[in-house]
């Protein structure tokens, strides 16, 4: 029996959990139905189970297999507070499809190794593959793969760096027309923030990119502000540039500072994502097996998100690929109209000729010492 029989044989159980996710869509880190039908489903199919994983409650591994080489494949299952608009239904259908379609191949054909599904909760607001990582959740695996629905069949995108910021500053209140000049003005500040924005944008390197808004601004237009407050999000396609954009932004702020005497708080908050780490031999193979199945994949595409699965990329070799959901017209990800093509059996098919891409992947890792050792040493050479 080959991966598309067995995908095939799975496909309707799967299914029903792929509807009862979209139905029943959870916000990231209170995915615990989810978890528990994804989980459930694989103890039947003999993985052993454990979760909660990696810290998270809702995070889980589900491993088959024995040996010393492990290949990941990731499941996401958070929804967004409109649903399941970003079709994360799919995802977590087409891993448990790829999980117990490899896993049958491996049993069928005595192959060494383990498949291992690694359920990730809160991609979309808190970097849960990040908190993993950090605490050790991928330190066995030697190569991973996930997929994403989208409205086109493509590649490897090539995920952004992204960064965020809470700036404050803190001058000193005053009257604005009764004693302006015993005020320290921290608006101006923030506008200078701005200002000094503004003119680096110039200068920014290719791809790279600075948004910003205001969140307090101050008190009363008659008050001069003692404080005031902004959000900025740096990105980049690059993690050496990042680290480069980060300098130059904290540095602008802290001319900000100097120029108007006010206090400065520059807060880089946790868990940010970085560029992914493209490797080229899982990359052509997952080219070349969606061609196979008449996917067509865009030779080139770049897109425009950040995700928490590139900050694993660069731990671990991975590779990461969007399938096509929209039968007539393309929705953009987290519309209506996208959520609405997670529940059709269009998009469902398109998932499962995903899992079978998953599934030859992972067995292809495993079972092709030749490739195998391409993918590691590519690892080691990309940045």
């Amino acid at each position: 029996m080959d991966i598309e029989e067995s995908v095939r044989i799975y496909a309707a159980e799967i299914k029903k959990i792929s509807d009862n996710i979209h139905n029943n869509p959870e916000l990231g880190f209170e995915e615990h139905r989810a978890c528990v039908l994804q989980t459930e489903y694989l103890r039947e199919k003999g993985f052993i189970v454990s979760t909660p994983y990696g810290s998270l409650n809702t995070a889980f591994r589900a491993e088959y297999g024995q040996g010393d080489l492990a290949f990941a494949i990731i499941s996401e299952y958070d929804a967004l507070p409109s649903g399941h608009a970003c079709g994360h239904n799919l995802i977590c259908a087409a891993a448990l499809a790829a999980g117990v379609a490899a896993q049958k191949i491996l049993k069928d054909n005595h192959i060494s190794g383990r498949i291992v599904i690694i359920g990730t909760p809160a991609e979309e607001t808190h970097g849960g593959k990040i908190i993993m990582l950090n605490h050790g959740a991928f330190t066995d695996i030697n190569a991973l793969i996930i997929c994403h629905p989208h409205s086109v069949y493509a590649l490897d995108p090539g995920d952004l760096a992204a960064s965020r910021f809470d700036i404050e500053f803190t001058g000193k209140a005053a009257h604005a027309a009764a004693a302006p000049s015993s005020g320290i003005n921290a608006l101006d500040a923030v506008n200078l923030l701005f200002a000094g924005v503004a003119c680096w944008r110039q200068q920014l390197p290719p791809g790279g990119m600075v948004h910003g808004i205001i969140t307090h601004g101050g008190d009363a237009p008659n008050i001069i502000p003692e404080r005031t407050k902004a959000f900025f999000y740096l990105r980049s396609r690059d993690n050496q540039i990042q680290k480069e954009l980060e300098t130059r932004f904290a540095n602008i702020a802290q001319g900000a500072a100097l120029m108007t005497g006010t206090e400065l708080k520059f807060n880089k908050l946790p868990n940010s994502y970085s560029a992914d780490k493209m490797n080229q031999p899982l990359r052509d193979s997952v080219f070349m097996t969606m061609h196979q199945l008449g996917m067509n994949p865009l030779e080139k595409y770049e897109s425009p998100i950040s995700t928490d699965y590139a900050n694993v990329s660069c731990q671990v070799p991975g590779v990461n690929f969007f399938f096509n959901i929209m039968e007539d017209c393309p929705a953009a990800l987290h519309s209506e109209g996208f959520k609405n093509a997670a529940a059709t059996d269009f998009g469902f098919e398109a998932a499962m000729k995903a899992a079978v891409v998953m599934a030859k992947t992972a067995i292809r890792f495993l079972d092709d010492a030749e490739f195998r050792q391409q993918v590691i040493a590519a690892h080691g050479k990309t940045q």
